[in-house]
């Protein structure tokens, strides 16, 4: 079974300086995670702001996607 995650492409003051992060909760269709994204980007954005802090230098980008996509592409990004 496929699952997804709430991804997001992070900008932060450390080498490399983006990477993606994704939320714990799985979701086993792709249209609920991206409806989750759409209902609470504030909110995703606040609590990563919070996470962190001063580290943070801004969003990108969200996406839903499979936890094996978010490790090839933060590999593709030098991590």
């Amino acid at each position: 079974m496929t699952v997804y995650f709430v991804t997001v492409l992070l900008i932060l003051n450390v080498l490399p300086p983006l990477g993606w992060v994704q939320h714990t909760f799985a979701y086993t269709d792709k249209k609920l995670c991206e409806q989750y994204i759409n209902e609470y980007k504030e909110e995703i954005s606040l609590s990563l702001g919070a996470y962190f802090g001063s580290t943070l230098v801004g969003i990108k980008q969200f996406e839903c996607m499979t936890y094996e996509q978010a490790i090839k592409r933060n590999s593709e990004l030098g991590h």
